[in-house]
């Protein structure tokens, strides 16, 4: 029998298994395909955020950066003397209209809670700060500029936790897991993604297919930040001397990562060269599409052990956050197997028992 089982080789799989095996547990990761064609992680834009409405996201977005910045002693391996995720600290800029700024109020009282350092300013202030923003629209907005937020190499960042978590014991195999019942083992995580229902089929976590665009623009700003108007959906960032945009626009039950090419020029040119003049010269690059792994029930995280099972626990469903919420959930499963709670932060509000209840906990500022 093994000790531990992770099925799913992804980000939260692998930063899982580097907390258990640092705790000494023996960990064999199972992933049906190693070259993580299809993963959401490589295919997202790499943001590391604590700019949410939930504490718990709050607090796993500050997790990430205090993690993020400390790979090169963390992630050390003799293969890997000089580990790095290319971190760029530019912070994030959300931006709200009137639907949404009480909303956004409330979440700051969150923000000040969990000292996330967030600053608010009057959407007619933008300018100010950002001086090639057009503030028509905007009530207020919040961002960051003390190199908490920002953006990794999600690729890297992965490579590092995988090299590390091998050198202390786990074992990564390519298998695909079709039922639970394949695997004897004393622990068993579900770390599936957007293939989560295929093992499970009573979590409701669907992939839902989003496109990012990479655009040209004779003006380039190398310092702006990972930002989002959330009266469109519309969010970009540097990259490069380009730029990437995402569309606010996702698809359920696709069948392939066609990008949705069409969005384009009907929503994220419009939106980006309303918002920001200069955009109005955009020209398109290229794009692609990757997976959500989407929880239907309230955009959340579903963390913890599965109720119908005495060995299973599971981490799935975060809707688009599971690169940076890869080590402190990695960390928290950790603690509840090897103590039976949470020891820092308590995700109990992301518990399973909430989908079977239909008590749902929803995160709003999805990107």
């Amino acid at each position: 029998m093994d000790d531990v089982v992770i099925i799913g080789g992804g980000i939260i799989g692998v930063a899982t298994a580097y907390f258990l095996s640092k705790e000494g547990r023996k960990v064999k990761v199972i992933e049906k395909d190693p070259s993580y064609k299809e993963a959401s992680f490589p295919l997202s834009l790499g943001g590391f955020r604590r700019q949410f409405f939930q504490k718990e996201n709050i607090l796993l977005g500050k997790f990430a950066r205090d993690f993020i910045f400390q790979i090169p002693e963390l992630l050390k391996t003799k293969k890997n003397p000089n580990p790095t995720a290319s971190m760029v600290p530019n912070g994030y800029l959300l931006m709200f209209g009137p639907e949404h700024a009480e909303e956004q109020y409330r979440a700051l009282e969150n923000h000040k809670e969990c000292g996330a350092g967030t600053k608010n300013i009057k959407g007619s202030e933008l300018s100010k700060v950002f001086s090639y923003i057009n503030d028509e629209g905007i009530e207020t907005a919040t961002y960051t500029d003390d190199k908490s937020e920002g953006w990794i190499d999600p690729f890297m960042f992965h490579g590092a936790l995988k090299s590390k978590a091998t050198e202390l014991g786990a074992e990564f195999i390519k298998g695909e897991i079709k039922e639970i019942s394949e695997i004897n083992a004393k622990i068993i995580i579900s770390a599936a993604g957007c293939w989560t229902k295929k093992i499970l089929n009573d979590i409701p976590v669907i992939p839902q297919k989003h496109t990012v665009f990479r655009v040209k623009c004779p003006t380039y700003i190398s310092e702006m930040p990972l930002s989002a108007d959330l009266t469109t959906g519309v969010y970009w960032r540097p990259e490069g001397k380009e730029y990437l945009a995402g569309s606010p626009k996702s698809t359920f039950d696709a069948t392939n990562l066609e990008p949705a090419w069409d969005d384009f020029e009907e929503l994220v040119w419009p939106a980006l060269a309303k918002r920001i003049p200069m955009f109005e010269e955009l020209k398109l690059t290229g794009a692609w599409a990757g997976f959500y792994d989407h929880n239907q029930l309230d955009s959340n995280a579903i963390v913890g052990k599965h109720p119908k099972y005495e060995n299973v626990y599971m981490a799935s469903g975060f809707t688009g956050r599971g690169l940076q919420q890869a080590p402190g959930i990695g960390r928290a499963l950790t603690e509840l197997i090897t103590t039976g709670s949470y020891q820092t932060i308590d995700v109990s509000a992301f518990n399973v028992e909430r989908i079977f209840s239909k008590e749902a906990r929803p995160e709003p500022y999805v990107l």
